[in-house]
C-alpha cells in the first residue's frame, strides 16, 4: 500500500494508504491512456482480495473483456460475499453515455457517479456512500455542509 497524499484522520473520507490497481499495465499513472478491450472484472477481483474497506473503481463503464464481469463480479460480492456492505464500492464514470443520457453502469448494486473534476472525488464518494445505505441523512447533512463552507471559503 501507499501513503494516499493529503490523507486526514481515520474516519474520514480519504484513505491513509491506497492500492492503486492499473488495467493499462504501465507502471506510470502519467502515462495511462485508453485502449481496447479492459479486463475490468479481474482486476475487481484482485481489489476485493485484498479485503479493502472502500473499493473505488474509476471506468468508463464498457465492461467487456469478457462482456459483464466485472458487473456479475460486484453482484455476487454484494449479494453473497458481502451482503453487509463491509467494503464500501464505488464507481466513478468520468465519460458521459450520450444514448441513455446518463453514466454508463458497472451493475446495479454499485453506485456510479460522474466525475468530471478530480477535486469533486470526495464528495462524490460520500454521495454514493449515502446512496448505498454506508450513512444516513444526518452525516450527509453535515459533509454538505463542510462542503458549502469550504467552498464558501474558498471563494471569498
Amino acid at each position: 500500500m501507499k501513503p494516499f497524499p493529503g490523507a486526514t484522520s481515520a474516519g474520514s473520507l480519504t484513505a491513509a494508504e491506497y492500492t492503486p490497481l492499473w488495467l493499462s499495465g504501465r507502471p506510470d499513472a502519467l502515462l495511462v491512456r485508453p485502449y481496447g478491450a479492459t479486463p475490468l472484472g479481474e482486476r475487481v477481483l484482485d481489489a476485493l482480495e485484498r479485503g479493502p474497506e472502500r473499493l473505488v473503481i474509476v471506468s468508463d463503464g464498457w465492461d467487456n473483456s469478457p462482456p459483464g464481469l466485472a458487473g456479475e463480479v460486484l453482484r455476487i460480492w454484494r449479494t453473497r460475499l458481502d451482503p453487509d456492505h463491509t467494503c464500501g464500492v464505488v464507481h466513478l464514470n468520468p465519460v458521459y453515455d450520450a444514448a441513455g443520457f446518463d453514466v454508463r453502469r458497472l451493475a446495479p448494486t454499485v453506485p456510479t457517479v460522474g466525475i468530471r473534476d478530480a477535486e469533486n472525488l470526495v464528495a462524490l464518494v460520500e454521495l454514493a456512500r449515502f446512496a448505498e445505505g454506508r450513512t444516513g441523512i444526518a452525516e450527509l447533512r453535515a459533509h454538505l455542509a463542510r462542503r458549502a463552507e469550504v467552498f464558501l471559503r474558498e471563494d471569498a
